[in-house]
């Protein structure tokens, strides 16, 4: 049977949409043990290490950033989501430092779903691409169960200017460009609430990543909040065993709307995995509603940054969020009460 365009939405042929959908820790550090091996005189950054994207040298002033990114939809309209989609896979070359350049298309779709629907989101694809300065080259295309889309992106960045997930020192300050919220607005299901996590999705990390770029030398480490929450992502950050990130969420660092959510004791279904894959890591949890926000998953989440101090107010002038620091310690975070 065809699907009437009206009658169904994208989202209703999935069971878990966005970066949610995302693979657990524990697998992905499976698969990355599995295909290691390969690395080459060239390669930057690879499968050493949980990171954004590989990086490949070039020449000394050039190197050459890969990555690949998907998901299942994230919310109804076709063209968002393939909008939503490509700023999402683009945000990880940001997230290295770097600048996009080119793009392939990764599209699977039900039979089901009518060509118009599958042409709007390679347009909102198009669109976010065209925004950034980023090509679409090619791509591929198959039929499956339930609808994934995304890029592959390619993206240069200079290799001695490369963030790293780790490279945090004793007395930086970590700052969110984004507030959290996203999950736990589209869990709903609800038109209100999926309008207002669609407005913070289609914010794109270039800006972010050009704000951090102007500090040069004072940025030691970076990444992107996605399907792991900030508090997965910034255990990934930590990278060793000296040094602890403490974290307090002030108010501006959550959206409105999602902290209404998160105080009814409303929940995303990746909150438990989070949640469990950081037992042995987080100290200071408690049953407060706030701290809901530091387990929830986001789609084209905002930049998480290990800074200089220094430069703290003229993040902040630019939208940025301080939400912790880094401290010596023995690989933990700590959850501060507000």
């Amino acid at each position: 049977m065809t699907l009437e365009v009206n009658a169904v939405s994208l989202r209703d042929l999935t069971s878990c949409g966005g970066c949610a959908a995302k693979a657990d820790a524990s697998l992905l550090k499976l698969l990355r043990s599995a295909a290691m091996g390969q690395q080459g005189d060239d390669t930057l950054v690879g499968l050493a290490a949980p990171d954004d994207a590989a990086v490949t040298a070039i020449n000394d002033t050039t190197s050459l950033i890969t990555t690949i990114d998907f998901f299942p939809p994230v919310v109804s309209d076709p063209f968002e989501y393939g909008y939503v989609s490509a700023l999402n896979s683009l945000s990880d070359i940001y997230a290295m430092g770097g600048l996009a350049k080119t793009a392939l298309l990764v599209c699977g779709f039900p039979k089901e779903i009518q060509d118009s629907e599958i042409e709007a989101c390679v347009s909102g694809a198009a669109l976010a691409c065209r925004e950034a300065g980023v090509e679409i080259l090619g791509g591929h295309t198959v039929r499956i169960a339930e609808p994934i889309f995304g890029l592959a992106a390619t993206g240069f960045v200079n290799p001695n200017q490369i963030w790293r997930k780790t490279g945090m020192l004793d007395g930086d300050l970590l700052m969110l460009s984004k507030p959290l919220g996203v999950g736990v607005l589209l869990s709903t299901r609800e038109p209100e609430h999926e309008a207002t996590a669609l407005g913070q999705m289609k914010i794109s990390n270039l800006g972010a990543r050009d704000s951090l770029v102007a500090l040069g030398s004072g940025v030691h480490a970076v990444t992107d909040i996605t399907g792991f929450g900030l508090i997965g992502h910034l255990s990934e950050m930590l990278g060793s065993a000296t040094l602890d990130a403490q974290v307090q969420l002030p108010g501006q660092a959550v959206l409105p709307a999602a902290q209404s959510l998160f105080d009814t004791g409303k929940r995303t279904s990746a909150d438990a995995r989070n949640r469990e894959a950081l037992d042995s890591v987080v100290v200071g949890l408690s049953e407060s509603s706030f701290q809901a926000a530091l387990f929830d998953p986001q789609t084209n989440g905002g930049l998480l940054a290990s800074i200089d101090p220094a430069h703290e107010i003229q993040l902040i002038e630019q939208g940025f969020i301080t939400i912790g620091k880094v401290v010596t310690g023995s690989g933990k975070i700590e959850v501060l009460s507000n």
